[in-house]
């Protein structure tokens, strides 16, 4: 992934797709050439962006929530939300948490990650991976964590095409207040 101006650029940009990535591409430009997908951190700015693709993953929120939690992440050093566009509109998310930990080396945690529906099985995911991913190295991670609900089979298999397996159980203890 080649860095620019602080915008992770497709280093598959301008190869010649394969028939079946020209066909699906052409649905998406109109003229059978792959778009520029620019991944970036993502601000308090790009609340209504972020607020829609978290609304299309399945979660339940607000734009002011995701404005403020977007302010909070930006002077964070552990957490970072990357966003990927399309000619300035966005079409995938990325949330990660990096955990620092006491009896091993420090983990990096996908809190989301969704690509709109119309623009899945193009790349967008994993150049959205690839993002956290480097991240998380650069941070001293040696593992990514994730949780993905049974409803998400499709992401299941996505995952695991990326290396990632089935590990453990999870508690949860809601309502601490």
């Amino acid at each position: 992934m080649e860095h620019k101006g602080g915008l992770l650029l497709d280093p598959d940009y301008g190869r010649n797709p394969t028939s079946q990535e020209a066909s699906g591409w052409r649905k998406l430009t109109g003229i059978g050439m792959k778009p520029e997908v620019i991944v970036r951190l993502a601000g308090p700015s790009d609340a209504r962006s972020v607020t829609a693709l978290l609304l299309e993953l399945g979660c339940t929120v607000e734009g002011s929530q995701v404005r403020d939690r977007l302010s909070r992440l930006e002077g964070s050093t552990s957490d970072r939300a990357f966003l990927a566009e399309i000619d300035s509109r966005a079409v995938g998310l990325l949330g990660m948490h990096i955990a620092p930990l006491l009896h091993r080396d420090s983990f990096g945690r996908i809190t989301a990650l969704i690509v709109t529906q119309e623009h899945r099985g193009h790349g967008i995911g994993s150049r959205l991976l690839s993002a956290g991913e480097e991240w998380a190295l650069s941070q001293g991670c040696t593992q990514i964590e994730l949780n993905s609900g049974d409803q998400h089979a499709p992401a299941h298999a996505f995952y695991e095409s990326h290396g990632y397996h089935s590990d453990d159980r999870r508690f949860v203890k809601e309502d601490l207040g």
